[in-house]
């Protein structure tokens, strides 16, 4: 499957949540490499795209997140999700199959709301 930088057909961020800040970041442990994860969020209706030449993002009209790959054996992704749909978020990658930690912070990045794992 192919991911250009224009992305793939699907949901777009709601412009209310576009315009915040990222609140959420989370790790993947074990998990494929990022071009695989965006492949398999696609394959689940999600819209994605190559936002470098090695850094894909992934959304839904109520997160997007990028997935970043800093060495071999790790994956991060960062960025907004509606804060009353995190445990969404957590359900959509045990969905996929996939082992994650959770960190939901407020709007001004001073406080951690919640933590999350699965």
């Amino acid at each position: 499957m192919e991911i250009t930088s224009g992305g793939t057909p699907g949901p777009r961020l709601a412009d209310r949540l576009a315009v915040r800040g990222n609140n959420v970041y989370g790790r993947l442990p074990h998990a494929p490499r990022v071009k695989v994860l965006a492949e398999m969020f696609v394959r689940a209706g999600w819209r994605a795209r190559a936002s470098s030449w090695t850094e894909y993002e992934v959304e839904h009209e109520w997160v997007c997140i990028e997935l970043v790959e800093p060495s071999p054996d790790e994956r991060l992704f960062s960025g907004v999700v509606d804060p009353s749909r995190v445990d969404e978020l957590g359900a959509v990658l045990a969905g996929l199959g996939l082992r994650y930690s959770i960190e939901l912070w407020s709007d001004d990045g001073t406080s951690l709301l919640r933590e999350l794992a699965g």
